[in-house]
């Protein structure tokens, strides 16, 4: 019902006409402009007189400006406006409410919801609720007999109070009842996404048999693929008959995934052939996750049929990440780990792939002797993934169970592992690279090493941080911070955020459709997304600036998480690069299910060119990423995708 909900409050709010490409975005309009300019600048209190604006639609804006903003210290401000005539006036209030995620909202939402009557405001007071409530609002929500228009809200609230770690029977027994009765697409997903993460094993297996019913009644992948992991909690050994049907014959990858993924020790001795006979496969998500999969639980007597898959594995990360595991499992038999560690070398060797170079460095992260090859290879500058990786694996190499037994084996080389390792963190610190700086500053912090001990003098530290000035920089910033924060044992007053540095050009924002289209081309096809300049002006500025000039093209794909996200346009290709600039975040009510467009972030107002999309419905994700867009045409390229593969072109598509 959110999308028909939103697509509502947008009629309400902008009166948007017709479906065609050319029509005339909102922000031709002066005033409007000034309110979205004001957000970008985050000048809160300038927006606060449009909240008396007698245009309803300035006052609906201004509301969504301070959703995005997150503004707690102006709750008192905008909560009248959940007394609005307008029914889109008083969603955009119960949104901005709970984007404060302030307990402070809570009164104000329950005196809203005494007497609200508008179905689908109650849908987003109820979400609002969960944001900021506490267990007893939780318990209130729980017990609300809801419509079908509000259940889809209540839905949310119940899955937000979960995500901020409270959930209970009755919102567990709620949450069935509304995927039982029936709900909109996005309601039934996060019902699904709460009984399949948080409801506990106890309670599930109580409800197994409807749980079960439910599962087969389904059409929709994204809730099976959800059910599935609730099922498999509740009957631990004995979901195995319905997860080894699942494997076999269900015809979505989302839903083997689910339960590749939700196969844990107990069901291991059943389903490890499977899950091996996937990791050497074809298909590279379901060879990625049951790859994943052998890695949490696999032990020394799977070694043989571990071999076995690495030396059948068809997909390179997929391999690379059973070399490592191989490693793990080889740890204390020196013969074994030395033949293992020279066929990854000669694999390392053999390849002249950047990314599967950087993969099978990183399947040296439990063999800490190994650890001047990585670093050689580091400092060979052969590209930036490579690097990036080693650095990673450095970094785990010395958070290993393995560490101590390999500093004893190095002692007897007079060579000071601990001293080797901190000589590498310090100069990664030093180095002035984003991706460097913020691994070595983030692993000198790690309380288990004990670095505090040994690093008596933080001067370099606070040089780096004195150097990482430019927007680029940012992420390095906050690790520096926190690292400095760590060592003196004290909250640092220094501002990590970017500055503000990239305005929204807005002659720019005026001339773009309020349906503009974009065409991502690929290897296995072409994707096309529709983007939401009404919402995210300043992202989809941003984005079409940047793709205008070319700076998507011939960029891999970086990373793949297999029923999670495809994601892109980093101009490194390790994860870690963006454009000369940072931009704000712009959250919005709008779901994120599967195929939406969303831009990558480390934290509030760091995103920059990395964007992704979805394989599946996201809830976690809603109001803390910016949903920009919405695959309308390609999808089964986007399922297609995996990391590696080469967008050709970003092309905007003209009218």
């Amino acid at each position: 019902m959110q999308l028909f909900a939103g697509f509502i409050f947008l009629v309400l709010l902008t009166g948007i006409d017709g479906f065609s490409q050319t029509s005339v975005n909102k922000f031709s309009d002066p005033v409007i402009r000034d309110i979205y300019d004001k957000a970008d600048r985050r000048d809160t209190l300038a927006l606060l007189p449009y909240l008396k604006d007698p245009n309803p639609n300035y006052r609906g804006e201004a509301l969504m400006c301070l959703a995005s903003v997150q503004a707690p210290g102006l709750i008192d401000s905008f909560a009248p406006a959940l007394n609005a005539e307008q029914d889109g006036i008083r969603m955009a209030a119960a949104f901005a409410l709970g984007q404060t995620y302030h307990p402070s909202a809570v009164p104000h939402l329950m005196s809203a919801l005494e007497k609200e009557e508008g179905l689908l405001v109650k849908g987003m007071l109820y979400d609002a609720l969960g944001k900021t409530g506490e267990l007893e609002n939780l318990q209130w929500l729980a017990g609300q007999e809801a419509e079908y228009q509000e259940s889809e809200g209540q839905a949310q609230g119940i899955l937000r109070f979960a995500l901020r770690g409270m959930s209970s029977a009755e919102a567990n027994y709620r949450m069935m009842k509304i995927i039982e009765k029936g709900t909109s697409t996005v309601g039934a997903g996060s019902a699904s996404y709460y009984l399949g993460r948080y409801a506990d094993s106890e309670w599930l297996n109580n409800y197994s048999d409807s749980l079960q019913l439910l599962f087969f009644g389904e059409r929709d992948p994204v809730v099976r693929s959800n059910l599935v992991m609730a099922i498999i909690k509740a009957r631990g050994e004995g979901a195995w008959p319905l997860v080894e049907e699942m494997l076999i014959s269900d015809e979505d990858y989302r839903v083997k995934v689910n339960s590749i993924r939700s196969i844990g020790r107990e069901l291991w001795d059943q389903s490890s052939r499977v899950l091996y006979k996937f990791a050497s496969g074809e298909d590279a998500m379901l060879a990625v996750a049951a790859s994943e999969a052998i890695e949490r639980n696999a032990g020394e007597r799977d070694l043989k049929n571990h071999h076995k898959a690495v030396k059948k594995s068809k997909n390179r990360r997929a391999r690379a990440l059973l070399m490592g595991k191989a490693l793990e499992m080889a740890s204390g038999d020196d013969k074994l780990t030395g033949r293992l560690t020279s066929r990854v070398e000669a694999l390392y060797n053999a390849t002249d792939d950047d990314m599967e170079k950087a993969w099978l460095l990183k399947s040296f992260a439990a063999v800490p002797l190994q650890y001047s090859f990585v670093e050689q290879e580091m400092k060979k500058g052969l590209s930036q993934a490579i690097s990036t990786y080693a650095m990673e694996t450095l970094t785990l190499m010395r958070q290993s169970s393995s560490f101590e037994r390999s500093a004893d084996v190095m002692l007897l080389q007079d060579i000071d592992l601990d001293d080797e390792f901190l000589r590498i963190f310090k100069e990664g610190v030093r180095s002035g690279d984003l991706a460097m700086v913020s691994l070595s500053a983030s692993v000198l912090r790690d309380p288990g090493l004990n670095y505090r001990d040994l690093i008596k003098n933080t001067g370099f530290i606070e040089e780096a941080l004195d150097a990482a000035t430019s927007p680029e920089m940012a992420e390095a910033r906050v690790e520096l911070i926190a690292a400095l924060e760590y060592f003196s044992g004290r909250e640092s007053d220094i501002d990590g955020k970017p500055r503000y540095n990239h305005p929204i050009n807005w002659e720019r924002v005026m001339q773009i459709p309020t349906r503009q289209l974009i065409g991502i081309f690929t290897g296995k096809g072409e994707i096309i997304v529709q983007l939401n300049v009404n919402r995210c002006p300043g992202t989809v500025s941003a984005f079409l600036e940047l793709a205008g000039s070319g700076f998507y093209n011939k960029r891999r794909i970086h990373r793949l998480v297999p029923n999670f996200v495809v994601q892109d346009g980093c101009p490194r290709g390790d994860g870690w690069g963006g454009p000369p600039f940072t931009i704000r975040s712009e959250f919005t009510p709008s779901p994120f299910v599967a195929g939406v467009l969303g831009m990558a972030s480390a934290g509030k107002d760091t995103e920059g060119s990395q964007w992704y999309i979805t394989h599946t419905a996201t809830p976690h994700l809603e109001g803390k990423y910016t949903n920009f867009g919405f695959v309308v045409s390609g999808m089964e390229v986007v399922h297609s995708l995996e990391a590696g593969d080469l967008i050709e072109e970003i092309v905007i598509i003209s009218n």
